[in-house]
């Protein structure tokens, strides 16, 4: 194991087929997790900060993880599919991280909203940077609020 990626992260991936609509959990190893870093936008001359998570996931050695898709293909797997592979989707906006291994089920008795007020690292998914193409140093970098 890499002495700069020994985080673990469960992700939420939401799945929608048909009726169908749910959220699939995968646990991730092989991840740096960044907490509270500030980042600076301007909208309409306004400047506001935010704090937001930043994590990088290393593909450069072999964690045990389920298979990553890219989130144009994870969309097209029937939903009986979902479980055997996990993305990180900032398009859709439905995403979630946590920071460490979770066991809950998002479902209609455990809620997203639940969720994220049990852990206080669970964020949406809302940057994705995939730099799995490099030579060297592949990886996902991921910004969550």
């Amino acid at each position: 194991m890499n002495v700069l990626f020994t985080d673990v992260m469960t992700v939420y991936n939401h799945f929608r087929s048909g009726d169908t609509e749910g959220w699939t959990r995968s646990v991730v190893r092989g991840v740096q997790w960044s907490h509270n870093k500030t980042e600076m936008t301007v909208v309409e001359g306004v400047q506001a900060e935010t704090k937001a998570e930043k994590i990088t996931v290393d593909f450069q050695r072999n964690y045990g993880n389920k298979p990553y898709l890219p989130p144009d293909e994870y969309r097209k797997l029937p939903p009986e599919q979902n479980s055997a592979y996990w993305t990180l989707d900032a398009k859709s906006g439905q995403d979630v991280i946590v920071l460490g291994e979770t066991e809950q089920e998002i479902d209609r008795r455990y809620r997203l909203s639940q969720l994220k007020k049990d852990f206080q690292y669970a964020v949406t998914v809302t940057s994705v940077s995939d730099n799995r193409n490099r030579m060297r140093l592949k990886n996902i970098k991921v910004v969550g609020k």
